[in-house]
């Protein structure tokens, strides 16, 4: 179900981003727009490994980005575990098929990939007007450890530390 993404899948990736942007707009989350995330941000992602897809009977429905790379603002905060450490970005679920699960199974997916690839812990951050993922991810066990701001405003940043690391 959780597999690497590859530029056959680019198209529908973007697809997927583009309803995204335009739910969480309706509910009144205005995170995502044209400058971020975008379809070249996506071709990146890919051309670097670091896309992962979630498909259900050959039908693209979550998307991520594991990689090693944070920004500046990341260097502030109060982090409980030293390197080496993966970072997730851009997780999101086609509104379609939110609610059945598939988050957590991409955050699964993560811890999983994270123990056997020897991460000491896994990094995020979530916008703060976003409550279903920051939710989402206290649920999981992640502990907030501060708040960055972006473009876009406040983000809640979270680490969980991996087992046996």
């Amino acid at each position: 179900m959780i597999k690497k993404a590859v530029h056959e899948n680019l198209g529908e990736i973007v697809q997927v981003l583009e309803e995204v942007k335009v739910h969480m707009l309706n509910k009144g989350i205005d995170q995502w727009d044209e400058e971020y995330p975008n379809r070249l941000i996506l071709a990146q992602d890919i051309d670097n490994c670091e896309a992962f897809i979630y498909e259900d009977q050959g039908e693209l429905l979550a998307y991520m980005t594991l990689n090693e790379k944070y920004d500046d603002e990341y260097n502030d905060l109060d982090w409980k575990t030293s390197s080496p450490f993966i970072v997730v970005h851009r997780l999101f679920v086609k509104p379609a098929a939110q609610g059945r699960g598939i988050s957590s199974k991409m955050i699964e997916y993560v811890e999983q990939y994270a123990s056997i690839c020897s991460y000491r812990s896994i990094r995020l951050d979530a916008y703060s007007l976003n409550n279903t993922a920051n939710v989402v991810y206290l649920k999981k066990g992640y502990a907030r450890v501060g708040e960055v701001y972006f473009r876009k405003g406040k983000f809640y940043c979270y680490e969980k530390a991996i087992e046996g690391s």
